[in-house]
Formats: C-alpha cells, structure tokens, sequence
C-alpha cells in the first residue's frame, strides 16, 4: 500500500511540474504601467545602431559583416519597440502587443548571439545594459512562451 501511495505521489509530481511552468503567475496586467515601461524601452534602444556605427570597431574590416547584421537587428528592435509603445498608448492589451514583446525578445538574443563575434560590446554596453533592464521590467506582464502554447 505505501509503494503504491508512493508511487502516485510520484507520477502527480511528474505531470504537474510541466503545469507549473504552463500556469506560471504573471503580474496583472496594469496599461499605465505597461505603457510607461514601453515608452522607456522605446527610449532606451533609441541611437543603440548609431552606437554601433560610432564604435571604433567599424574601422576593422573583419568586423564589419556582423557590425551591419548587428546593426540591422538593432534597427529592428528600435521600430518594434516605437511599434509597442504607440499601440501600448492607444489601449492595446497584452494579446495585441505580445507578438511585439516576443519579437523584441527574439531579436535581442539573436544580437546577443552575434555580440561575441564583434568588438562593440565595450563601447555600447551602458546602452546596451539599459535597455536590457528595461525589457526585463515588461517580462512579468506577458506570460512565459511555455504558457502560451
């Protein structure tokens, strides 16, 4: 009897671990809040490409391929970050605006990815550090990838 209470135990702590990371509590949505933090956001990638252009790694030639990668994801993640922000203020939700949220999301790790193979991490990074905080502020308001599956 104690082996098979055990093992009941057991087989729920399996199914319901995967449920915990699909029912992760997110915090509720608050529009001004969410909005606020867009706008922040949207101010924080502001001039980020520029910074990157500035570097003194766009002098090196071997660098240069990934400088304009870098530099268009960057690009990208200023117009979607103007995108969340302007449709945050005009009273979209949280189901409007993740498909923004998750491309920023995207977009920052494929940077991220590149970042190591050029040399404008140094010259960027306050910048770079800001914006990440930032992000991370809007991170509790849309609910984890695995939930929305």
């Amino acid at each position: 009897m104690r082996s098979v209470t055990l093992g009941v135990i057991v087989a729920v702590g399996l199914v319901s671990a995967p449920l915990r990371g699909a029912l992760a509590i997110t915090e509720a949505w608050n529009q001004e809040r969410v909005t606020a933090i867009a706008r922040d956001l949207e101010q924080a990638v502001a001039g980020l490409r520029d910074a990157v252009k500035n570097s003194p790694a766009w002098d090196n030639p071997q660098q240069k391929r990934n400088l304009y990668k870098i530099a268009d994801i960057l690009r990208q993640i200023e117009q979607e970050s103007i995108s969340l922000h302007a449709q945050l203020a005009k009273g979209a939700g949280m189901e409007e605006t993740e498909l923004n949220y998750r491309r920023i999301q995207t977009l920052k790790r494929r940077a991220e990815a590149l970042a190591p193979k050029s040399d404008v991490t140094a010259f960027t990074k306050p910048k770079l550090d800001r914006a990440t905080e930032v992000l991370k502020l809007l991170e509790p308001f849309y609910p984890p990838t695995e939930a929305r599956k």
